[in-house]
């Protein structure tokens, strides 16, 4: 099975949108999670470890970022370098590989110091 030049980059594109509201999803989890936010305790509540949660938050919007940026590129190298043509599918299917692989290595070092 093969995908226009068209459709891939228009691929590209949409990834970047979703990958530009996700950083900015996770930044604002973030950002409103900081000491000394009124919304901080209505976010984090009874968290057993908020530390964590924010870091991960934090590794998140930095890896979405990442892929919005590595999906732009793609986009403008592929609309704009690459003429008429087809690619086989499995490009898509190794690229969407790829970041789901790299969301599995989102974890945080710090452990809870409960028992």
């Amino acid at each position: 099975m093969r995908v226009t030049i068209i459709s891939l980059s228009y691929f590209f594109l949409a990834i970047t949108v979703i990958g530009i509201l996700l950083s900015i999803y996770y930044k604002s989890l973030v950002a409103k999670t900081t000491p000394g936010k009124r919304t901080r305790e209505k976010i984090l509540g009874d968290m057993k470890d908020p530390i964590s949660w924010r870091e991960r938050n934090s590794k998140l919007s930095h890896l979405s970022m990442f892929w919005t940026v590595v999906s732009f590129v793609l986009f403008l190298y592929i609309s704009f370098a690459l003429r008429l043509g087809s690619i086989s599918v499995i490009y898509i299917f190794a690229y969407i590989a790829l970041i789901v692989v790299s969301l599995f290595f989102v974890r945080s070092k710090h452990k809870s110091n409960e028992k």
